[in-house]
């Protein structure tokens, strides 16, 4: 199977999973849109493992089989799973991104077996900050202005109270991430779009496609 098909394959499958995430993708420039599509990907089936309703042993198993097999894919090695072949391909020998994907799984495993509400809060901010820096680096982002940086710190706080079911801090902090940045620059948008609590659905995306020409994210 050649590349685009497994391209098609995660595209088609992200959809499926989170409409969210794959419509927010299509504001990335082309040239990087491919490597981001596989990284969200990764993520969500990182977190569907940890969602899962299974005994934790089983979801460390898993979670072990993906850090092995995202290793060794960007290490070189072939495996015929399509999100596999397209890590080898996109980031083959590309030890940064390696070792920060790996440090996510370990997030996750860690996040999978803690039971204390505020230790769980802070591994998940540090995954999102994990993967905000893994995006970053593939837009060749090196630089955030200093609102743009703020605002999405409280944003990801945000997303984090809220998985958690702290909907009024939440919603405080979101608050403020507005307050402070509202239109961010084209390039910076992802990194709203993906942190936003207010999501893309079938139903409203005329009406938020309409308000993100004017780049306001929430």
């Amino acid at each position: 199977m050649n590349n685009s098909s497994d391209l098609k394959i995660i595209e088609n499958e992200l959809k499926l999973i989170s409409y969210h995430y794959y419509i927010s993708c299509l504001f990335i420039n082309y040239e990087f849109r491919k490597k981001i599509l596989l990284i969200i990907y990764l993520d969500m089936e990182f977190k569907k493992i940890i969602n899962s309703s299974v005994e934790e042993n089983i979801i460390a198993t898993k979670l072990d089989w993906w850090k092995i097999t995202c290793s060794e894919s960007i290490d070189g090695k072939y495996f015929s799973v399509p999100a596999l072949r397209l890590l080898n391909k996109y980031f083959l020998n590309n030890n940064i991104i390696k070792n920060e994907i790996l440090l996510v799984i370990n997030l996750y495993k860690k996040y999978s077996i803690e039971k204390n509400r505020n230790k769980k809060i802070k591994l998940y901010s540090k995954y999102l900050i994990i993967k905000k820096n893994i995006i970053s680096r593939i837009l060749e982002i090196n630089y955030f202005e200093p609102s743009v940086k703020i605002s999405l710190n409280y944003l990801m706080l945000s997303k984090s109270f809220l998985k958690h079911n702290e909907n009024s801090i939440s919603i405080r902090l979101n608050n403020k991430a507005k307050n402070i940045c509202k239109k961010p620059k084209k390039r910076y948008l992802i990194f709203f779009l993906l942190n936003s609590n207010n999501m893309f659905t079938k139903k409203n995306i005329l009406k938020k496609l309409f308000l993100l020409i004017f780049r306001i994210w929430y």
